[in-house]
C-alpha cells in the first residue's frame, strides 16, 4: 500500500508540477504546446530514472495520481494570480471540486492540457501491461 501511494504521488506531482510552474511563470504567455509537452517530459524523466535505477514504476498508480491531483493542480496557478473567493460557499465548492478526479478531464480541456492527459491515459496503462 505504501508503494502504491508513493507512485500515486510521484505520478501526480511529476505530471502536474510542470503545468503549475509554467502557468505561474508564464501566465497568459504559456502556449498549449508547452503545457502539454512539459508534463509528458517530466513523466518520461521519472520513467527513465526508474529504468536507470532498475526499478519498475507502477504506471497505473502514476495515472491514478494524475487524475486525483488533476483538479487541484489545474486550479493552483489561479492562487497566485487571483484574490480570495468573494462568493459565499466558493471555498467549499472548490474543495469538493478538487476531490472529484473525473473533473481532471474537464479542467484539462479548459486549461489546454487535455492532449497530455489523454496521451498519459492511453500510454501509462500500456506501459503497465507491457512491463510483464
Amino acid at each position: 500500500m505504501k508503494q502504491r501511494l508513493k507512485w500515486l504521488a510521484i505520478g501526480g506531482l511529476a505530471f502536474w508540477l510542470p503545468v503549475v510552474a509554467v502557468g505561474v511563470l508564464l501566465g497568459d504567455k504559456a502556449t498549449w504546446l508547452l503545457l502539454n509537452v512539459a508534463p509528458l517530459i517530466a513523466v518520461s524523466i521519472v520513467g527513465l530514472g526508474s529504468w536507470i535505477q532498475r526499478r519498475k514504476p507502477q504506471w497505473g498508480w502514476m495515472l491514478a495520481g494524475i487524475y486525483i491531483l488533476g483538479p487541484a493542480a489545474t486550479l493552483a496557478p489561479s492562487l497566485f494570480t487571483h484574490h480570495a473567493p468573494t462568493v459565499p460557499g466558493e471555498t467549499l465548492f472548490s474543495i469538493a471540486f478538487c476531490l472529484f478526479p473525473p473533473m481532471t478531464l474537464w479542467m484539462a480541456t479548459l486549461n489546454g492540457t487535455i492532449f497530455a492527459v489523454l496521451i498519459a491515459t492511453v500510454a501509462l496503462p500500456l506501459l503497465q501491461i507491457s512491463k510483464g
